[in-house]
């Protein structure tokens, strides 16, 4: 008798280099750890860092193109070029929003467990050197002149140095996880000086609570931090 537990795989679907290539370049732009204006390193340099062939950086890179994440730049100082992301929202909608939607709440859910227990574990193990790091990516994202690009910038990474000062592989994993999913979401939402101070000033009680050590506090400001964003988004897309 056959147990039903085998009716539930999923079928196997081949994946090429290029794919793999393809998803590690798109995750490092979407979660801007490579700034829009910023030159990626040429193919051939490219397929020694990844230990594949040219012909699969092209491929991916060709289809990074495609997306619009990237344009290739002609003469003297031409190369591939990372686009800002949020200069595209006009190409995108709502609509394209919504079709993933259930998805994406399921993701905004799953973060307001995940981070919130993130800042726990940092205030307990983030070191002085982190902890001045995370102070100065807030000071940079409270400036007057503070565009809508290096402010989505600096928020993703002071997210993902909090992940990273939790010193939990599976926890820093699932915050990169969901923040590759949701950024293009959060790319969409409105930008002006009354949204830019409410961040900035929810991070700089965060980093309060952090350099006092104190978890609970950290975890407490952490979730009102993303279930504000759950209900902003909400709104905006609903």
């Amino acid at each position: 008798m056959e147990s039903s537990i085998f009716a539930s795989f999923k079928h196997v679907s081949p994946k090429k280099v290029s794919d793999f290539v393809l998803e590690q370049l798109e995750e490092a732009i979407i979660l801007k750890e490579v700034l829009p204006d910023e030159q990626l390193p040429p193919e051939r340099e490219l397929a020694t860092l990844f230990k594949a062939s040219r012909l699969a950086v092209r491929e991916a890179i060709a289809e990074l193109e495609k997306r619009g994440l990237i344009e290739k730049r002609l003469g003297a100082k031409g190369g591939t070029f990372v686009l800002p992301l949020t200069s595209k929202i006009n190409q995108r909608t709502r609509q394209q929003i919504k079709k993933n939607w259930a998805d994406m709440k399921q993701l905004l859910e799953y973060r307001t467990m995940i981070e919130p227990e993130a800042a726990r574990l940092a205030a307990e193990r983030i070191s002085p050197e982190s902890l001045g790091q995370l102070r100065k990516l807030v000071e940079t994202s409270g400036g007057e002149d503070c565009s809508r690009e290096l402010f989505r910038a600096l928020d993703v990474k002071f997210h993902l140095s909090i992940a990273n000062a939790a010193d939990n592989t599976y926890i820093e994993n699932a915050v990169r996880l969901i923040r590759t999913k949701i950024n293009p979401g959060l790319d969409l939402m409105p930008y002006n000086r009354e949204i830019q101070m409410s961040s900035y000033e929810l991070h700089l009680v965060l980093i309060e609570a952090l350099d006092a050590r104190d978890g609970e506090r950290a975890s407490k400001i952490m979730k009102q931090h993303v279930e504000k964003t759950l209900g902003a988004l909400s709104q905006f897309i609903e």
